[in-house]
């Protein structure tokens, strides 16, 4: 029982190992934001387009990392989302996060969240910055230790700032706004957004500029106006 947990403990190939011998590039994919379930289809394709020689890696942001042919890789993008995958954007820009609503049985929050999605997914900042979604008060998808988490209740959000993820100064963030409503949380966000580029250093990540700035007048400002 449970023979193989800690067996293999150094796998074969990894993006770095498959680097040293030719160009690749890993490709972060999932089901969707929302959708958390792989079909038999889309797992096919995948191990098809890795084949025997590639990698899959799975992270702790429910992604499947993938390492393909650098020269491939448009191609591959285009295989895996005719099959319905999605594949997160790299870079400074924001990266969403979201619970899967019960499998569906809470959707109150979906089309907002979808919403949210839309305008904000993409956008370029000043370090890569994940916002996250969930839609209760359970947060059962961590949504305190994310950069921006927003917990969804009663027709508003509840919203968390300035978590540090990882390292051994892990912590989860702070209760920066409470009930900012489905009507303003798209015009709360792009104010925190716009200030988080307007004052930040180069490169600096979201919760390093929150604690640096956190007793500013921009951010009093910002909780009056979701108040209005």
């Amino acid at each position: 029982m449970g023979r193989n947990a800690f067996t293999k403990n150094v796998p074969e190939h990894t993006f770095a190992t498959l680097n040293k011998e030719s160009s690749y590039t890993r490709l972060a994919i999932s089901p969707g934001v929302i959708n958390k379930h792989y079909t038999p289809a889309q797992l096919q394709k995948i191990a098809e387009i890795v084949g025997e020689d590639g990698a899959i890696k799975y992270s702790a942001s429910y992604y499947l990392l993938i390492s393909v042919p650098t020269e491939k890789r448009l191609e591959i993008c285009q295989q895996l989302e005719d099959v319905g995958l999605y594949i997160a954007q790299q870079g400074a820009v924001v990266d969403m996060k979201a619970c899967d609503f019960c499998d569906g049985e809470k959707m109150e929050a979906a089309a907002i969240t979808e919403a949210l999605y839309k305008t904000f997914v993409g956008q370029a900042v000043r370090n890569r910055l994940r916002l996250n979604v969930n839609g209760c008060a359970s947060a059962c998808y961590n949504a305190m230790y994310d950069d921006i988490g927003l917990v969804y209740q009663q027709d508003s959000f509840d919203v968390y700032v300035g978590a540090i993820p990882m390292g051994r100064h892990a912590q989860a963030g702070k209760l920066f706004a409470k009930n900012v409503s489905v009507e303003n949380i798209e015009a709360f966000l792009q104010e925190m957004l716009h200030i988080y580029n307007e004052f930040a250093r180069e490169n600096e990540p979201f919760h390093r500029f929150f604690k640096r700035t956190k007793a500013e007048a921009f951010w009093a400002n910002l909780r009056v106006s979701h108040m209005d």
